[in-house]
């Protein structure tokens, strides 16, 4: 795999600058990011010094995948076999050897201390997660000087390389898959969750192999007729509820292929839309325009979340439009930067990725939303997404 260069030297410059000899990842959404190689299920290491080469500790179970990263220095320890033994005894000695061999013992190393939410690996089952024996493994390799490098790390994620966009264009086809699947299943008789399976499905079956791609997985959920009033939470519940003659169906999308992250919503219409309906779609489409268009280098976030509430509010449903407009994304699913809401006056920049999804909610009638993933150019915006926004049809 041929290294992404720019986000090498990306990452040397920001050590450097933070006076840090190294980091070291477990992550696999930070590893994915550093070395190409998107770890299974989180079990895999990565030493990342600020001048020298990397040291890339992997279970042997996955050592053709570790061995794809463009890390030339591969280390593997034995894991899940009788004679494998205590797979943290050999990781402390495979990374106190690395520790060693690059001269950081006692040096200044930053690891990922405070991350609270992350991506879910290919084995969502049941990945591993970074606890005290992780830091007490990072403390007998490089002593006490560690360092909570997180600041840092979501700051090299804010800004993606051409190399990660391309990657982001790749999963975003990949989701597409999905949203055509759901146009073709919201019809009258369907339930949420025969649309959420066959969804789930198309990406997996037409995402794997897709330009390249090992892995491809989604997890999709729907909300239909009132149900969809409540939309706007972070996480909805899809039941064995059919969907009826002018039922509104809504998508909410999470796609991942090989450790890069798409968030897309669309709405659709079992069978054919009221002249309400379609009005009130029209104005949600519409305020996603007005976004869109507002989107450029030195704009404000809040002047993105501005210019799509305003025209809602202009149509009378301003009191519905009850969340931010967009939320940073790429190597999760949810990412906390750039955050297009009424405070944040955070300036836009080339490289950052954002979704930019206004919705309408109301009680007794049900919800709608359009989210679509962008980039910002040195020029404007490009949608990473695009895909048909018709409510019907």
């Amino acid at each position: 795999m041929m290294s992404d260069r720019v986000r090498i030297q990306r990452c040397h410059d920001a050590l450097q600058k933070a006076g840090l000899d190294a980091l070291v990842c477990r992550l696999p959404e930070n590893i994915v990011m550093l070395t190409g190689y998107w770890p299974m299920n989180g079990f895999a290491f990565l030493i990342f010094p600020s001048e020298n080469d990397p040291v890339l500790i992997a279970p042997v179970p996955e050592e053709e995948l570790a061995n794809d990263s463009w890390v030339k220095d591969v280390r593997l320890f034995k894991w899940g076999l009788v004679d494998s033994g205590d797979p943290y005894e050999s990781i402390g000695k495979l990374l106190q050897g690395a520790a060693a061999d690059l001269g950081l013992q006692g040096k200044r190393v930053g690891y990922e201390g405070s991350f609270e939410f992350v991506a879910a690996p290919y084995v969502g089952a049941e990945p591993s997660v970074f606890s005290q024996v992780t830091l007490n493994l990072y403390q007998q390799a490089f002593g006490d000087n560690l360092v909570d490098a997180t600041s840092l790390i979501h700051k090299q994620r804010l800004y993606k390389t051409e190399a990660e966009i391309e990657r982001l264009r790749i999963v975003n086809d990949v989701a597409r898959m999905g949203l055509k699947a759901f146009a073709e299943q919201v019809v009258p008789g369907k339930s949420e969750i025969e649309i959420v399976a066959a969804v789930e499905s198309a990406i997996m079956q037409g995402g794997t192999g897709y330009k390249g791609v090992k892995v491809a997985r989604a997890w999709a959920s729907v909300m239909s007729g009132p149900r969809a009033a409540a939309a706007y939470k972070p996480h909805l519940l899809s039941t064995q509820r059919r969907l009826e003659p002018g039922d509104m169906a809504l998508l909410e999308l999470a796609t991942v292929a090989d450790g890069w992250w798409s968030d897309l919503t669309r709405t659709r219409v079992a069978g054919n839309p009221s002249v309400a309906d379609l009005e009130k779609w029209r104005t949600v489409v519409e305020a996603q325009r007005a976004a869109l268009d507002a989107i450029k280098p030195g704009v404000m976030a809040c002047a993105v979340d501005k210019a799509a509430r305003d025209l809602i509010e202009a149509r009378g449903l301003g009191q519905y439009f009850i969340h931010h407009t967009g939320h940073g994304l790429g190597l999760r699913y949810h990412e906390a930067e750039p955050f297009l809401h009424p405070a944040v006056e955070t300036c836009l920049e080339p490289g950052m990725v954002s979704s930019v999804e206004p919705g309408i909610y109301i009680e007794g009638w049900g919800g709608m939303r359009c989210e679509d993933n962008i980039v910002v150019t040195e020029t404007g915006v490009e949608i990473l997404s695009e895909f048909s926004r018709s409510l019907a049809g």
